[in-house]
């Protein structure tokens, strides 16, 4: 925050000020220490805290001729007794430090799950070949828990998860494109049968790769010819061990077809428009945004934000405009994981998106007065208007102190739960 600060009478106070209480988080009931005043109701809030002085930032401030005359008046709001406003404000902050506790607890436990879930795909990517019959019913299980998610609930969450471990990169991809393409099939009204289906082809859509070298998958340099064409054979690949494992047609059609654009510049079979079918639609565009955001070089991933705007500006020719656009409106322009500046200038970053309020998420805030494993969560959907994202930041240009408080993921993963679902979860949080 710039160091051009004023101490002002509480009576100067307007609204369009950009202020900072030189008080501890407990003494007053404001979600932030400093924050932009906005209405009438925090001047008379400030004034029944019974301070004399305000820091005030001219630098941070809107003030206009509309809101000069909005200000503290102590001859109209009169303050309550100081016991009184103590309690009030004691209570506010319990209840929010009640509220953190539980967001918190929210997070861990979907975390929780998301490793129990990847420990799950890691399995079957390994005994796929040993064991068919069994990793299919084993895989159609954990599309069945996370289908009942999106299907029975009406508040799904999409939670960043800040767990990875390097060496898990390709059951974390299909995890995350399953989830992905999951959500896009329930937004879009897909059946639950279909959901289902869709959740099974994204889980193997790269069941292919196995026939890859491994010196090929995991290069961080570009690729030679050579090496493209014989990694652009892998969906190819995958139709074989598909057949072999069991997994059936519909799962085959978009292991085959996961790479193919409705402009014709996919590959194998450069097909076209409706020679791609909707679930394959789906995981496709599911696929190309965890590629974007989880590079095989983690220098060239992209943030969410950008992911999905590169994704709508410059390739959107490749994808169904419908399938675009839901999800678009499903992970808002602020993605889990994307680093913000709000409104009141505070840097965050996106922890969760409630899919039914996109543009509403809750913020992980940096605040230096406050311990980093006591960051405050705000729910933007809870805050008001008044109180919204202003932008988006790249990591890199964060201040290195802004940068460690806040810790964005090298590696984004998605995994969701439900506010009205609490299942009793395995408290073990090591990655598998």
């Amino acid at each position: 925050m710039s160091d051009d600060s004023k101490l002002i009478a509480i009576d100067q106070v307007k609204i369009g000020m950009f202020i900072k209480l030189d008080l501890s988080w407990f003494e007053h009931s404001f979600s932030m220490n400093a924050f932009k005043i906005t209405n009438q109701q925090q001047l008379n809030d400030l004034l029944a805290l019974n301070i004399k002085h305000i820091r005030y930032f001219p630098s941070k401030s809107d003030m206009t001729p509309s809101n000069a005359a909005n200000r503290v008046d102590q001859a109209i709001v009169s303050p309550a007794p100081k016991g009184k406003v103590f309690d009030s404000i004691v209570e506010a902050k319990r209840a929010r430090f009640e509220k953190l506790t539980k967001q918190r607890e929210e997070l861990a436990r979907c975390e929780e799950k998301f490793v129990h879930a990847a420990t799950v795909v890691r399995s079957i990517n390994k005994s796929i070949f040993s064991q068919p019959e069994a990793t299919i019913k084993e895989a159609e299980k954990l599309i069945d828990h996370i289908a009942e998610v999106f299907i029975d609930s009406s508040d799904t969450v999409m939670h960043l998860i800040q767990q990875s471990n390097a060496n898990e990169e390709l059951y974390f991809h299909a995890l995350n494109v399953s989830v992905l393409a999951m959500m896009l099939a329930n937004e879009m009204k897909c059946s639950k049968t279909e959901i289902k289906e869709i959740g099974m082809a994204a889980l193997f859509h790269d069941l292919g790769k196995v026939n890859v070298p491994e010196k090929i998958l995991n290069k961080t340099e570009p690729l030679t010819k050579p090496e493209q064409h014989f990694y652009e054979l892998h969906p190819y690949y995958g139709i074989d061990v598909g057949k072999k494992a069991g997994l059936s047609a519909k799962v085959i059609e978009v292991i085959a077809h996961h790479h193919e654009h409705i402009d014709g510049s996919g590959y194998p079979q450069k097909l076209r428009g409706d020679s791609i079918r909707l679930p394959t639609r789906i995981v496709t565009i599911a696929n190309v945004y965890d590629n974007l955001c989880n590079h095989t070089d983690p220098n060239r991933s992209l943030t969410p934000h950008e992911a999905l705007s590169t994704m709508y500006a410059h390739r959107r020719a490749q994808f169904d405009p419908a399938v675009m656009a839901t999800m678009i409106k499903s992970l808002g322009v602020y993605p889990p994981g994307t680093i913000v500046r709000l409104s009141n200038e505070a840097i965050g970053l996106v922890m969760n998106v409630n899919i039914g309020n996109p543009l509403r998420p809750r913020v992980l805030v940096y605040d230096a007065e406050i311990p980093k494993e006591d960051a405050i969560i705000l729910d933007l959907a809870e805050e008001g208007s008044d109180l919204s994202i202003s932008a988006s930041i790249r990591p890199g240009v964060l201040p290195k102190a802004i940068f460690n408080y806040l810790n964005p993921c090298k590696r984004v993963n998605y995994y969701i739960d439900s506010k009205t679902k609490n299942p009793v979860v395995n408290k073990n949080k090591n990655t598998p």
